[in-house]
């Protein structure tokens, strides 16, 4: 799940991103200082549910959120405020909810159990992927056709990353080991980046890469992945997982020496 909490104060957001991170810890939480950071954001990602403070400068939450349905019809907005005045003209914007301060983690989720728009794709609209063992991804039950090594490479890096947004120096080491940031891998990066992107479009999945300004990130709610089911505990991923994790990979050294400590 991809959320952004919208306030102009930092002591207001930060315990926000903390509960959602609790509340799912394999989603992407971002956070913004004003509406038009919120719909700069929204252009870039494929969020799920917004939360939104109404009073803020420049654009309050009511404007901002006009804006946001405008962009994004289907995208839940969650109001967050110290006022109840405001709540007849927020549903008016048809919100998802109206939360006050000082919000509680049951009421956020409360809210994200009593969505207007619970859009999570249908299992068999999701890639699968393995990561126990060899990593491996399926669309509609044919292996994914990767033009290049390499670029399954960056898929699996960006899965295991768990929908983070991974900068370029981070996916150079993750893709090239003994490789440097500079302008050659940067470059070869960002032709890898535009693979992947076409590989998921023609599969009709584009909307599983979301990109930021120097970043790229998974949107983990297009994915049926062992590894993201075994963090949820899900029975039967803890059942597959027999202390091998994305074994060709390198950069995945890290999360097998988690799961085998976790183990």
């Amino acid at each position: 799940m991809v959320t952004i909490t919208v306030d102009d104060n930092p002591k207001i957001i930060k315990p926000i991103i903390k509960m959602l991170t609790k509340i799912d810890p394999s989603g992407t939480h971002l956070s913004a200082g004003s509406g038009d950071e919120a719909l700069d954001l929204l252009k870039r990602n494929n969020v799920y549910v917004i939360f939104l403070d109404i009073e803020m400068p420049a654009m309050n939450g009511l404007e901002a959120a006009r804006k946001i349905r405008a962009l994004c019809p289907k995208t839940n907005i969650i109001f967050i405020t110290g006022y109840s005045e405001y709540a007849l003209e927020a549903f008016s914007i048809y919100a998802s909810g109206y939360l006050l301060k000082p919000i509680t983690e049951n009421q956020i989720r409360e809210a994200l159990d009593n969505l207007r728009y619970p859009n999570q794709p249908p299992i068999d609209q999701k890639i699968r992927v393995r990561c126990f063992g060899q990593f491996e991804a399926w669309y509609n039950g044919e292996p994914i056709k990767f033009t290049r090594t390499l670029t399954k490479t960056l898929f699996a890096y960006l899965i295991d990353r768990r929908g983070a947004m991974c900068d370029t120096g981070q996916m150079i080491c993750a893709v090239w080991p003994e490789g440097v940031v500079n302008q050659t891998y940067s470059s070869y990066l960002r032709m890898l980046i535009s693979d992947l992107q076409t590989t998921l479009t023609m599969l009709g999945v584009g909307e599983t890469l979301f990109r930021g300004r120097g970043t790229v990130g998974i949107n983990t709610e297009m994915v049926d992945c062992d590894y993201y089911k075994y963090l949820r505990g899900d029975e039967a991923a803890v059942r597959q997982y027999h202390g091998e994790y994305m074994t060709q990979f390198e950069f995945a050294e890290e999360t097998r020496y988690f799961l085998l400590k976790d183990k």
